[in-house]
């Protein structure tokens, strides 16, 4: 991991496996001053007309002019539905900032020893220059209560919220803003870097990009902009690794943990065989701009390459080789399944989450075992299944999931830290309050009233038994030397598939024709 501070995070004479949720303070309080809280108010047509007054050469058309000639601009930014589903406003959510005592001894009744949450730049920032002294000492009172109820904080430093001032100077789609970043992330450390060992740059960085730029459901709401979105995942990651080496160099940031936490998703077909060659070509398509291989390729050797479709590679080099990154953060809720009219679907009879993937708990070791190829460390920040009504299915979800956890430390891979996601009902971006992932229920009702769900109880059991037993696991995984290697991973994860589609009642024949399509769709690369 590179300090031994680091290494005995999960490992020292007290071996534990960290058990926690994971919670974004913006998701669950809103915020003004937020990109986000901008953005809701934003229409699905949004018009731009300009016209050049006087000549003279546009660097840029996104810029509204130059020395050498000007731009009038007209908008029409109030046609259509909301971006947001219903029109939803966040207000203050269920108000984790003035709930967060509640809130955190709701995670510990249900056994949480650690607990993720975001430093949101904007609370802190409200205004650029300006630090909010009420915030920091609100944040401070936030990791006092963590540290009374036995909790390891984990913070992420940008959880898809930044200052709407900072998306007006344009936020990664331009690289001269990377230092502005850094400097609030190293303002975040010396205000809060006592406070955690475990510091997580980005959340999810190519969902950001892509919904941002290619499907326009986040800001800033931009549609099918291929370049623009692979611009802007490059530019996070080399934040990424500019932020590493700036908190490494302050008082304090060698003893901590550095990483970052990538949204592990691909898409396969279901059937096989000439009728479905149309769906292997756009799964292939679809795995190339979610960008897997893109991120893993950077993190293992500072070379991005990012396909556009029709548009060649965007291709950078670090100039300081493989960036830093202390543990992998893998956030896994499903694996795509696309059917012959390229429409979501499953290969099982579990059905269709709420958010419109299958359910199928073993991808998550597919997820955390390419995930382990960096080499670092794994913890898996989010994992969690959205159930508005059956919420059963939300019991053998987190049952299954968490089996596949215990069962990748079986089999040799470093996994420190399970956290759920999420603690409460939340705001869920552009889907508002439709998508219930919580432990526990809220509803907009004004109530903020939480009630624990009948299907997380069984998370209560693991979270007893899971941090002192993984925890030992762990250590012995050490005194063997690792993981399997991977034709040993790739037949585990073949042998796994099919046991869960003979369990599911599947024949023979249908099960040979399920199981994955392609050797490894996950890796799926830029050329």
């Amino acid at each position: 991991m590179g300090t031994k501070a680091s290494e005995s995070l999960s490992l020292g004479k007290d071996p534990k496996f960290l058990c926690g949720v994971a919670v974004s303070v913006y998701q669950n309080s809103g915020d003004p001053n937020a990109n986000w809280a901008y953005f809701q108010e934003q229409k699905q047509v949004h018009v731009n007309m300009r016209l050049r007054l006087s000549a003279g050469n546009m660097t840029d058309w996104h810029e509204p002019g130059t020395a050498d000639g000007t731009v009038v601009e007209a908008k029409w930014p109030k046609l259509g539905p909301s971006k947001i589903v219903k029109n939803t406003r966040i207000g203050k959510a269920s108000d984790f900032w003035n709930r967060y005592e509640q809130d955190i001894q709701l995670a510990k009744d249900i056994g949480c020893n650690s607990f993720r949450l975001s430093l949101e730049w904007s609370r802190l920032f409200p205004r650029r220059g300006e630090l909010d002294q009420e915030a920091v000492t609100r944040y401070n009172a936030i990791f006092d209560t963590l540290e009374r109820n036995g909790m390891e904080p984990h913070v992420t430093l940008i959880w898809f919220v930044h200052p709407q001032w900072f998306q007006e100077l344009g936020a990664f789609a331009k690289e001269e803003n990377i230092p502005i970043f850094v400097d609030w992330c190293e303002t975040a450390f010396k205000l809060f870097g006592k406070r955690s060992k475990l510091w997580t740059t980005f959340n999810e960085p190519g969902v950001a990009a892509i919904c941002g730029h290619i499907l326009g459901n986040h800001p800033p709401g931009k549609i099918l902009h291929f370049r623009e979105a692979g611009m802007y995942l490059r530019n996070e990651l080399r934040a990424h690794a500019a932020v590493y080496k700036a908190i490494k160099a302050l008082p304090g940031g060698k003893e901590v943990a550095v990483g970052i936490c990538h949204n592990i998703f691909w898409t396969e077909p279901k059937r096989g065989g000439p009728l479905y060659a149309h769906v292997r070509a756009a799964v292939g398509i679809g795995n190339r701009i979610w960008g897997n291989e893109t991120v893993m390729t950077f993190l293992k050797t500072g070379v991005f390459n990012y396909w556009v479709p029709l548009g060649g590679v965007i291709h950078w080099e670090e100039p300081d080789g493989k960036p830093g990154c202390d543990f992998m953060g893998v956030n896994h809720y499903a694996r795509g399944v696309v059917g012959f009219f390229l429409n979501p679907t499953n290969k099982g009879p579990k059905g269709i989450a709420d958010m419109g993937y299958p359910v199928y708990p073993p991808s998550l070791y597919r997820a955390v075992s390419y995930a382990s190829t960096l080499g670092v460390p794994v913890y898996i920040l989010e994992n969690g299944m959205p159930c508005a009504q059956d919420d059963d299915r939300r019991k053998d979800w987190i049952d299954g999931c968490l089996a596949e956890v215990e069962k990748l430390i079986d089999d040799g891979y470093d996994v420190r830290g399970y956290f759920y996601w999420t603690l409460i009902d939340n705001f869920e971006w552009n889907f508002a309050w439709d998508l219930k992932f919580g432990l526990y229920e809220w509803n907009d009702d004004g109530t903020q009233r939480r009630t624990l769900r009948n299907g997380a109880k069984t998370i209560k059991t693991w979270y007893k038994l899971m941090p002192e037993a993984l925890g030992k696991k762990l250590a012995k995984r050490h005194g063997r030397g690792g993981a399997m290697d991977e034709e040993s991973r790739q037949e585990r994860e073949q042998q796994t598939e099919e046991e869960y589609l003979r369990k599911e009642g599947f024949s023979p024949e249908e099960v040979e024709e399920f199981v994955a399509q392609d050797d490894n769709p996950i890796v799926t690369g830029v050329y």
